[in-house]
């Protein structure tokens, strides 16, 4: 069951990073399909280009993917670019990038 692993791990891990932007006040809405999703830190899911444009903060953004990569979790480091989960993906692969998260988040909010 390709796809419904998928889909579990991707759940989990977006429902992880929900907590974690809540937790620690950051606005951020997740657009997921499937196994791709992609984080937006504004208030709202933007509706197109020019909404990411004037509502996404993208300053953040960058910071946040670098301290993640920094972390060993590679997120693509360029705004608005989706991440996917695949079946080599493990559950522990989900727990490390959840702490890598807290731990990325935690340190952004200080700063």
């Amino acid at each position: 069951d390709v796809y419904g692993r998928l889909e579990h791990l991707a759940r989990r891990l977006e429902s992880g990073q929900r907590e974690l932007f809540r937790r620690h006040r950051n606005p951020a809405v997740i657009s997921r399909v499937g196994s791709a999703s992609c984080v937006y830190f504004s208030k709202t899911e933007p509706a197109d280009w020019w909404d990411i444009l004037e509502n996404h903060d993208a300053a953040f953004d960058a910071r946040y993917r670098r301290a993640l990569i920094e972390r060993g979790i590679y997120h693509f480091p360029v705004i608005v670019k989706q991440g996917s989960i695949s079946f080599a993906h493990t559950e522990a692969d989900i727990d490390r990038t959840l702490e890598a998260t807290d731990d990325a988040l935690r340190s952004l909010t200080r700063a």
